[in-house]
């Protein structure tokens, strides 16, 4: 029972509902558009991989892995790749990647267009380690962020130390420093 009150409904004419649900779709096939030209994933079939040498320095080594777009379409990528040594068997050498910390930002590439990963290792053993990393590593298996799958190249750089600690860096746009 109402005691003197009334209740205001507020009338939404039908062309203002209609008006709205215009603006809502016309969003919604904006994004969707937006989503279909944005570039695809970089995975192991739109890159090439190579590594190489940086300035050595006090038993301190670098080297740069440098990934290309080797398609004909706009790629993008972001964060760490993943790094597995093995030896001229093919076995696993030991290998633990270290994440510096650092910017990861989404990497736009076009045809061509690179992003590297700077990596640091000790030529030094540890304690309790030999003075010879038990295994010579002679390749390098890259994993691309947000892949499963890998792609191999020459390891031509020697021992990785230090229980196999590598140092990697997020990936950035080129090929990385020329030092």
């Amino acid at each position: 029972m109402l005691t003197g009150k009334r209740t205001r409904r507020l009338a939404i004419p039908a062309a203002a509902l209609a008006a709205a649900s215009a603006v809502a779709l016309v969003g919604i096939a904006a994004g969707a558009s937006q989503a279909a030209t944005r570039p695809g994933w970089a995975d192991t079939s739109s890159l090439s991989v190579r590594v190489h040498s940086l300035n050595p320095g006090a038993g301190q080594h670098y080297a740069s892995v440098v990934l290309t777009n080797k398609t004909h379409k706009t790629i993008r990528t972001q964060g760490y790749v993943g790094l597995q040594l093995l030896n001229a068997h093919g076995k696993n050498v030991t290998t633990h990647v270290v994440r510096d910390r650092g910017n990861a930002a989404l990497i736009t590439l076009k045809p061509g267009q690179s992003a590297y990963t700077r990596l640091h290792w000790a030529a030094v053993p540890g304690d309790g380690e030999p003075t010879k990393a038990e295994k010579n590593p002679t390749k390098i298996e890259v994993t691309p962020p947000d892949s499963r799958h890998h792609l191999t190249t020459a390891w031509k750089l020697g021992d990785v130390l230090q229980k196999g600690r590598i140092d990697v860096t997020p990936l950035a746009k080129g090929t990385g420093p020329k030092y």
